[in-house]
């Protein structure tokens, strides 16, 4: 027996350095990516208050690639208790996937 409903997107620490661009590709391991398919970063303080929405910078059928540069990474206030949420978005449907999850850190 199962313990949840639904989907648990995978958790993962996003680390961003002061002055350094944030650069990720999340690549995709079983079913290619549709053409059409969105994706972006919705970015929460602890008081749940969207703080930033970060569009992928490209999107292949077997990745998702992130280059956030250092000024809208560093934007991010350094003391707040940031979460990001990733989702996909495929071109048949209006209902946003959340691939990745977690907290954002400051290194």
């Amino acid at each position: 027996m199962v313990d949840y409903l639904g989907y648990r997107p995978n958790k993962y620490t996003i680390v961003l350095t002061r002055g350094a661009a944030f650069i990720q590709r999340f690549e995709v391991i079983d079913t290619p990516l549709p053409e059409g398919t969105t994706s972006w970063l919705d970015i929460y303080d602890s008081d749940d208050e969207l703080l930033a929405t970060w569009p992928a910078t490209a999107i292949s059928p077997l990745a998702v690639d992130y280059l956030i540069e250092p000024q809208h990474a560093d934007a991010l206030p350094a003391r707040t208790h940031a979460n990001y949420y990733l989702y996909l978005n495929y071109p048949a449907t209006t209902l946003p996937y959340c691939w990745f999850r977690g907290p954002i850190v400051r290194e």
